[in-house]
């Protein structure tokens, strides 16, 4: 399960921060957070926009600007090649919150970067079509709300939980 946080919303967006889990029915296996430096990602040509700059300023986003200005932060292709590393060789199901959304800018950061993604477009998965599905069980969030890692590990759970509610394989 892949979870970022951005400065855009535009398939070029610039990513600042990559959270992931790997995650199997019983629960989550590994983990990744990483922070990227924005002026290096902007350096690249991903692409910031004022509205959600300024989405962050919210004050109920405190908390999350709080953690991801924490973050160390380092050049998108060394966070792209980390992540490449923590996520191996094989093609895994790899979910995103959103057809549109994780997978699909981290697939404009790792070409921005030069990098390769580590998985086939064929292993794209929707975890918001899994969790608009009738019947299935309401999200327990745990963390901070829009923290990549915390977004991503409840997801994960959130996404077993669906699966062993509706009775299907992840």
């Amino acid at each position: 399960m892949n979870d970022i946080e951005t400065l855009g919303t535009g398939d070029d967006a610039l990513i600042t921060s990559i959270g992931a889990v790997k995650f199997n029915a019983n629960g989550i296996i590994s983990v990744f957070h990483q922070g990227i430096d924005p002026v290096n990602a902007q350096a690249l040509g991903l692409k910031l926009d004022a509205r959600t700059v300024f989405w962050w300023f919210d004050e109920e986003r405190a908390d999350a600007r709080r953690a991801l200005l924490s973050l160390p932060r380092h050049p998108l292709a060394v966070v792209l090649q980390r992540y490449r590393e923590w996520y191996g060789d094989e093609s895994l199901p790899t979910w995103g919150n959103g057809a549109s959304f994780d997978n699909v800018l981290m697939r404009s950061a790792f070409r921005a970067a030069g990098h390769e993604m580590p998985w086939d477009f064929r292993f794209d998965r929707c975890y918001r079509t899994m969790k608009s599905l009738p019947g299935a069980p309401r999200m327990e969030r745990s963390g901070v709300h829009h923290d990549a890692l915390d977004d991503a590990r409840s997801q994960a759970l959130h996404l077993i939980d669906i699966a062993k509610h509706l009775g299907v394989p992840l």
